[in-house]
């Protein structure tokens, strides 16, 4: 039988919990939705949404960017910016790239070939996967996927160059691609990382945990949250777990390891240098009788 307590009641009455020690194993249900929603806004002191339509429930769509100087998606080297999952949703690209971005964008449930959307966001007609595959089991899902590697060494040929901003809206399909990211070392080449996670909608307590043990990787590994926002249209009913709560949930982090040192300037900079004051050399009156002085008693 349904609980007659909503999980933020229930939630109220559990001790908070540590989670940086405690195992994600031994978290309830609603412990790990109180996870999921831990925004640690504070992590970023300046944070703004790009894209997203607004619609009477709330924004869809939109994606959280720190823009604190020493993370923010730099324009002076051209930001890169590696977008997954568009249907036919522009919003969020469109607005980066007037940041100064170049943006990768990937989506093969549009049925489109590759193109540029613009002069700076490139379209390519293939999905995001652990491993290079073609997925053709359903004869309406006839998809290339290619793991993140693939992607940036043999596709773009970006090495050498940090992924501003990874922008995942896959379906589900993160629990897959989410572990493979880090086992690979890809995670180090992330600097800032969006995702939309999705939790289970049937299945057991044990389908949570194994989903949620897949966030606290990434926040071991070194990833800073600073944002978790729920869809305020995925609100579903997990008959298995006896629970009632929203399903999907954007949340944002940035790499701790690739914060920068200081802020970035541009290049070739026309800013003006400092002027150095130099000694301009008196011409006092009373010494220069002196000299004339000096001149014509030698003279004589």
């Amino acid at each position: 039988m349904p609980s007659n307590t909503s999980p933020s009641v229930r939630r109220k009455c559990e001790s908070p919990v540590d989670w940086s020690v405690t195992q994600v194993g031994d978290l309830t249900v609603d412990q790990m939705i109180e996870y999921v929603e831990w925004t640690n806004s504070t992590a970023c002191r300046l944070t703004h949404d790009f894209g997203g339509h607004t619609h009477e429930d709330g924004v869809d769509g939109q994606k959280a960017v720190c823009m604190d100087p020493l993370i923010r998606p730099e324009k002076y080297s051209e930001c890169l910016v590696y977008s997954f999952g568009i249907s036919n949703d522009w919003t969020f690209d469109e607005e980066i790239e007037k940041l100064g971005c170049r943006v990768f964008a990937f989506d093969p449930s549009m049925n489109q070939d590759d193109h540029d959307h613009t002069p700076k966001i490139h379209f390519y007609n293939l999905g995001l996967g652990d491993r290079d595959e073609r997925w053709n089991k359903d004869p309406n899902m006839n998809w290339t996927m290619r793991s993140l590697e693939s992607i940036y060494y043999r596709l773009l040929k970006h090495e050498g160059r940090y992924i501003d901003y990874l922008k995942m809206d896959i379906e589900h399909s993160e629990w897959i691609v989410l572990p493979q990211i880090i086992s690979s070392g890809m995670m180090d080449l992330v600097r800032q990382l969006s995702v939309e996670i999705h939790l289970p909608e049937q299945g057991g307590i044990d389908e949570f945990h194994r989903r949620i043990k897949v966030i606290k990787a990434l926040e071991d590994y070194g990833m800073v949250r600073f944002d978790s926002k729920y869809n305020p249209w995925s609100l579903e009913w997990n008959v298995a777990v006896d629970w009632e709560g929203y399903n999907a949930y954007e949340i944002v982090w940035f790499n701790s390891k690739l914060v920068r040192t200081k802020p970035m300037v541009e290049i070739n900079s026309t800013q003006r240098q400092p002027k150095v004051n130099k000694k301009k050399k008196i011409h006092n009156p009373i010494n220069v009788n002196r000299s004339m002085y000096r001149k014509k008693n030698l003279k004589g």
